[in-house]
């Protein structure tokens, strides 16, 4: 499993940020140990998020389960997976990051305060809930392909 530090020298892949209506939400950056973004490889990647706005831990947790189903994961499954992704991070405020470190089918969240350091917070141990969680961004059935693209260095149409 990789450190809190290990994912800062990772070079970027790609960058984008979502926006609703005339609000950014956050930004985001793909950053892998090559720069490259090659899922078969099974190279580790981290999912950088820097928030624009302030959002409640439980809003985050929705979104993930709206996610999921939108990829076609099952009622069933994302029921299993909520227990463990109780806790997974904390409420963010505007400036703040969630990273997201997928390494050998485990995941590790750290959280790093606007004016802070990056610290672990919330693992993911089981595989399936790892691989599901970062499909949200890097699955082709993504509800943001332009977003996907953009992380994945492809250039946005």
């Amino acid at each position: 499993m990789q450190t809190a530090e290990d994912w800062v020298w990772w070079k970027p892949v790609g960058a984008a940020s979502l926006t609703w209506g005339f609000w950014k939400i956050y930004d985001s950056e793909l950053r892998t140990p090559s720069g490259e973004f090659e899922p078969a490889s099974g190279e580790p990647l981290a999912l950088v998020i820097t928030y624009s706005r302030d959002i409640d831990a439980d809003d985050l947790l929705d979104a993930t389960v709206e996610q999921w189903e939108h990829l076609g994961f099952s009622e069933q499954q994302t029921q299993e997976w909520l227990p463990q992704m109780q806790n997974a991070w904390p409420d963010v405020k505007e400036g703040d990051r969630l990273i997201y470190v997928l390494s050998e089918d485990q995941g590790q969240f750290f959280y790093q305060p606007e004016q802070g350091k990056a610290s672990p917070y919330g693992k993911l141990r089981n595989a399936d809930i790892a691989n599901a969680f970062s499909a949200i961004w890097l699955s082709p059935a993504t509800a943001y392909p332009s977003l996907r693209l953009a992380l994945i260095g492809g250039n946005p149409e």
